[in-house]
């Protein structure tokens, strides 16, 4: 799963409400919302502090141009918690990859920096994917003496 608002802590609530929506629209991109892309939705719901979000596509190009006024550094993170839904279903498919492009291009981001922001956010779901097994692993039958 992905990283919930991690790096989105300072959105204030018309900015936090733009996001969901713009997750709401990536998560929608393919005609398939899968239990995991719903369930990060819920949990950036839930980290936000949004009550009573609904996806409404109308909204879509109103929360571009409320992100399209964010600082490059926000933009930036806006790209990387989108990408986290993009790929948080382990499968990223075209149609989603159109949506990111757009974005990328609607916030004028620089490609090579996105490229780097989804390395970047793909490692750190390896680790978080490390630290469950670690966590959920069965004790190992070997005894260690000190």
């Amino acid at each position: 799963m992905g990283f919930p608002v991690l790096f989105l802590h300072e959105f204030g609530p018309i900015e936090a409400e733009a996001f969901l929506t713009l997750a709401s629209e990536l998560i929608e991109e393919d005609g398939v919302v899968t239990a995991e892309e719903d369930a990060l939705l819920a949990e950036y719901i839930e980290a936000l502090d949004v009550r009573g979000f609904t996806y409404d596509a109308a909204a879509t190009a109103a929360a571009r141009d409320t992100m399209a006024q964010l600082n490059e550094v926000s933009k930036r993170k806006v790209y990387m918690e989108l990408y986290s839904f993009a790929v948080c279903d382990d499968f990223e498919d075209p149609a989603e990859r159109r949506a990111l492009n757009d974005l990328r291009d609607s916030l004028g981001l620089d490609a090579h920096i996105c490229s780097k922001l989804e390395s970047c956010a793909q490692e750190l779901f390896d680790v978080y994917g490390k630290i469950e097994e670690a966590l959920t692993a069965e004790p190992s039958p070997i005894v260690v003496e000190k």
